[in-house]
Order: C-alpha cells, then structure tokens, then sequence
C-alpha cells in the first residue's frame, strides 16, 4: 500500500465527479450524498460544477478510505434502480424514462454489458460457420460475441495484424481524438491507458490484447483479401473469394458480415498533374517509416483530423510547410490532449472500487446531450441567430480560440474561420495546428491548387510553391462502404448497383434487402450523433444485434433471414425525416463540402436519433421486419 502521500496525489489527478460517485456508490456516505454541485449551461451540453469546499471533501473523504484498502470484489454490483439513483446523482439532474433506455448500461458494471446469449441449449449444425470481414475494432467486437456463444467463424484480414485504421494509419503523431476512456469495449475492464489520448500503437497494441484475451486471435486468417462474397439461392450459403499468398480460394459461410468499415480506402489526390511530380507524395493511410520530411519542403493537402494532428511534428523538423486549406474546419481544443496519465491515477484507477466505471460514463457526458447543439432553433434565429443559443456560444468560443492560438493574427483568423455552423462537419481536435501556422517556417495556403508540376505546386493565382514531399490528407471514398469487397445478392445484384439511385442505406446500418445472412458494421447512418458511449461500445451493441440474429436462426431451424423492403423503406424514410431536423442539412451547412452528406444531399454517415432512441432500435430484432427461409 503506498503511503498517504502518494494517495493525496492520486485522488488530486482523479475526476472529482468521478471520485464522488465511486466513493458513494462504495459507502453510501451521507456527506458525500448531501453535496448539490451546479449544472452550468454551455455551449455543447451543461456541464456538472462543484464548488472548491466539495472537491477539497471529495478528496479527504477518498483518501482515506482507499487507505482501508478496499475490496471492490466484495462489493455488490448495483441493481439497475440502483443505477438509476446513481446516474442522476453523476448528472445533477432527474431522468425520464426516455433517457433511461440506454445510460445505465454505459458505467459497464456487468462483465458483458452487451453479449448475446443463447435462449436455451446451443444448437449449431455440423460444418456451420460465420465469415467476418476486417479485424478492426468492428470485426474483433464480432468475434467476441461469436466466441462467447461458441458459434465458429473465421476472420478475414488482408493486412498481416489486426487494428484495421489503427494499422493502417502511422503518420506523425497519430491517435484517438476521443479520451480513451471511450475509446474501449466495455468488457474489458480497467484496461492501463498511457494517456488520456491515446496513440497508434496503443490502440492496436490493445486490439491485439483483446483479440488473444477473448479467444479471438486464433480464429483470424491474416494476409487473406476477400475479393468478393456472392450468396447462392439453392444452398443458402455465401461463396467468399479469398486471395491469400497469391492463391485464390473459394470458401464457404453461411452468414457474412462485413467489418472493413467506412475508413478503408484512401482518396486519390485530386490535383491534375500528379503522375508528372518527381517527388514524394503518400497518403496519410499510407505512411511508411521511411518517409523522410526533415529538412525537405513539405506541402500538407487536407485539414481534417489528419491533416492536423501531423503538421505539428512535421513543422518542427522540416525546411517549410505549405498547408493548403481547402475548407476551413472548426478545430478545438481538448483537455489533457497529448498528456500521460500519472502513475498515482493509473494506481487510482486499479484500487478505487467503481471508479473506472464512473470515470467512463462522466468522460461521456459532454456527449450525451450533444443532439441538442446539432438542432436549430428557429425562434432563436427568429431573432437574429444563427443557429441556436448553444450552437452560437460554441461558434463564439471556437472564433476566440482560434483568435488565442494565432496571436489575434486578423490576416489568419479571416481565413480559418469558417462560415457554416460548428458541427456541421467532423469535429476536429487542434494538436497544435492553429498555433503552428505562426511558425516562420509555416504557411497557410487558401487559394485553390490548379496543378502540379514536376517540381511544385500551383495555386489558381498562377503561383508555384516548391515542394519535395507531398503529404496527401485527403481522406477516405466514405461513400464507398465495406469497400474494395464485391457482395453479390440475389439475382448477383451487387450492393453498389442497389445504392446507385440514392446513395448507401441499409436497416439499422446493417441490413440491406435482398442480401440475405449478410449484416454489416458500421454501415451507413450508423455513426450515434449522441450517447455517452463510445464508438467501441456501439460495436458491442451492434455485433449483440447480428448475433441474436443468428442465434434466432440456429433456434429455429432457419437457413437464412433477410430483412423485409418495406421495413428497409420505412426506416429510411423516418431516418431521413429526422435528419431534415438538424444542422447538417441546413443550407448554411456547405453540404456540399461534407461527408456526412452524400452527393443526394441525404445524411450518409450518422444516424440522426438520440443515442437512447438508436440503442433501442439496435438492442435487439424484430423477427417481423424479415423474412426467414426454414432449414428444416
């Protein structure tokens, strides 16, 4: 046990509301259950204050009860009323049944929050197998859920490791722009970030740890490329082509799920005159390690995450940076970005009984209301507003970062800021960007690109910038879903001919009409615009969705299960409906400049609900929205 001192430094660094809520839950202490901190309106969701007396209570109170050395294995897992009382204590505020569909399963107190389980004795036929497509966070979650219900399945993975983008992705200063207290499945407890935000290789490093420690490991079959998948009426099975050691075999499943994602196929350059540059240029997702920048002429194409997390380092190593801005982007700041996580909290983390739990759930808080700066209010505008008052306040306090980062430079602030509503695009996390734009060695570069010649860049003013590396961040074809595979339906449509007259759909985001036993994983408008969870989580409870599917099927002598146009129809059009309620289709929203919409003008990427209402449309099927073929 270490000595007081030490402790006094841990609960120092601990989330006060954190801190409070496990020492509760822990004790029941009434001074602890007495204390009424603010919920303070702001400019994306309000925020829970505590005054200094409480926190300086907080911690006294902490410290010496972790000095008992507490158990947390001999304290009882709270009930959901219990859980209840809990949350609305954590967010200072009462909860109606309609926020309560989804929270109390976010803190993760079950050791699988999410699994899917047999209703009664297993039952899986001879030679029965699921094929799973990527192992990325999605297809690793999948096989979780498949392994815990011992139903074989084999992953596909065309790399040579597991990690999807976060194998793909090694530029300079890559990571999570989320804390990484979210960024985690919640059934892997307690997991030792080293930062708050952590990078590339933690993040693969903590998929390949999941992948071994659930039994998923042995089942991938690594540098194999499913070429295509078709899916044959008379047996009711998929014939995957998988290429592997320049071999290509056909294999049999009788469900595929397609895991590869959205974040799978880089964008080309789209400057006229690149295959006559003699330098270098790489994609972002295809950083080698021997990509030199020091002391060459860089130009940096693309602001996106990316594009801003890697101008930092490469700033401070090369001769100049040309940062050629397309659109401008709403970048802000987040706190501890780039910060270890101190070996006292690491050790809080461990010891303190429930404080990974509700270090978990307050790291979500300021997203679980977040539909709530996505919808424009039109009195609000009535009166001269733009968007509403929570969406303008984070517009006026993203003008007066960007403002502090660049030195109240007038000449950038009139061409960093932009003119559509935050949130409209991706959210980007500055890593220093604004600030490196006042570098001596640094330029910000507005004027369109024409051309490139062999040697340089033009601009449409006619002038050239000399550049010796290109850096392409550019992004991914993210209408391009579960791309480069070819899946083959009924009738050998191929999903790209059905989303050809409207763009990508599918239920849910994972089922498509006449595509039988195949489900998808982070499809279109599966992206939560709000919940309090993570993406990782989301995986949970998506891949709990299709292997309930398939559970149902082997219960019930089914062969193979699709789901019903009409059900397909109905959702999309409420989908779509929704989606004409928040400020991605507005018309100040430059939708023709973002991804979340697609070429339709339809919203492509997120699904427009609360996150309470999304997971209760996710949590589990409805066997009348499809139609079964009996296997009997």
């Amino acid at each position: 046990m270490p000595g007081r001192g030490y402790v006094e430094r841990a609960v120092e660094y601990a989330d006060p509301n954190a801190l409070r809520m496990a020492l509760y839950q822990a004790t029941r202490d009434a001074e602890i259950a007495a204390i009424t901190p603010e919920r303070v309106f702001g400019p994306v969701t309000d925020t829970v204050v505590f005054s200094a007396d409480d926190i300086a209570l907080i911690r006294a109170k902490a410290v010496e009860y972790l000095l008992t050395e507490p158990d947390e294995a001999a304290l009882p897992i709270p009930s959901r009323d219990e859980i209840v009382e809990l949350l609305e204590m954590a967010e200072a505020r009462t909860l109606g049944p309609d926020d309560l569909i989804m929270r109390h399963h976010i803190p993760a107190f079950a050791d699988m929050p999410f699994q899917a389980q047999w209703a009664a004795e297993k039952v899986v036929p001879e030679g029965y197998h699921v094929a799973i497509v990527g192992a990325g966070f999605a297809g690793i979650a999948m096989g979780v859920q498949l392994a815990q219900l011992g139903i074989p399945f084999t992953v596909y993975e065309r790399r040579a490791e597991v990690g999807g983008v976060w194998s793909i992705n090694t530029y300079p200063d890559v990571r999570v722009d989320t804390l990484s207290s979210t960024y985690e499945y919640a059934f892997e407890k307690k997991y030792p970030w080293t930062e708050y935000f952590a990078r590339q290789s933690e993040v693969r490093g903590y998929l390949e740890h999941v992948a071994r420690k659930y039994g998923v490991h042995e089942h991938i079959r690594f540098c194999s490329d499913v070429q295509g998948a078709r899916f044959d009426e008379k047996t009711q099975r998929w014939t995957l082509t998988v290429c592997s050691d320049d071999a290509v075999t056909d294999l049999e499943a009788n469900v595929v799920i397609a895991a590869s994602g959205v974040f799978a196929t880089p964008r080309d350059l789209p400057v006229t005159g690149v295959s006559g540059f003699t330098g270098q240029i790489v994609h972002t997702a295809q950083w080698r390690d021997d990509v030199e920048y020091a002391g060459k002429n860089v130009a940096i194409i693309g602001n996106g995450s990316t594009g801003v997390q890697l101008l930092s380092k490469v700033a401070e190593k090369a001769a100049s940076v040309a940062v050629y801005q397309r659109t401008p982007q709403w970048i802000s700041p987040r706190a501890n970005y780039g910060v270890p996580i101190a070996d006292e909290l690491q050790w809080l983390m461990q010891q303190m009984p429930f404080y990974w739990n509700w270090n978990k759930y307050v790291a979500g808080l300021s997203t679980i209301d977040l539909r709530n700066v996505l919808m424009p209010d039109e009195e609000w505008i009535a009166k001269g507003g733009k968007v509403s008052e929570r969406n303008d306040m984070l517009r006026e306090s993203l003008v007066g970062y960007i403002s502090s980062q660049v030195d109240g430079r007038q000449d950038l602030i009139d061409r960093l800021v932009p003119d559509y509503p935050p949130m409209t695009r991706r959210p980007v996390v500055d890593n220093n960007w604004y600030a490196s734009l006042t570098r001596n060695n640094v330029e910000l570069v507005t004027t369109p690109i024409d051309r490139m010649t062999d040697t340089a860049i033009v601009t449409a003013d006619g002038e050239a910038r000399n550049a010796d590396l290109v850096i392409a961040a550019v992004g991914f074809q993210t209408e391009k879903y579960i791309w480069p595979t070819q899946y083959y339906g009924i009738g050998g449509v191929t999903l790209e001919e059905v989303w050809t007259a409207r763009g990508a759909q599918a239920h849910l985001g994972m089922t498509v009409p006449g595509f039988p036993n195949m489900f998808m994983l982070y499809g279109p408008n599966s992206q939560p615009v709000a919940s309090g969870a993570g993406l990782p989580t989301w995986f949970e409870i998506w891949t709990s969705y299709i292997a309930q599917c398939i559970v149902g099927m082997l219960e019930n002598g089914r062969s193979s299960m699709v789901i019903r146009q009409d059900t397909f129809d109905d959702y999309n059009d409420q989908l779509h409906e929704e989606a004409k309620k928040l400020v991605y289709l507005m018309p100040s929203s430059a939708i023709q400049k973002n991804y979340y919409v697609n070429e339709f003008g339809r919203l492509q990427t997120n699904a427009p609900w609360s996150g309470e209402k999304f997971y209760e449309l996710c949590a589990r099927p409805d066997e009348s929205h499809f139609e079964f073929t009996d296997g009997r």
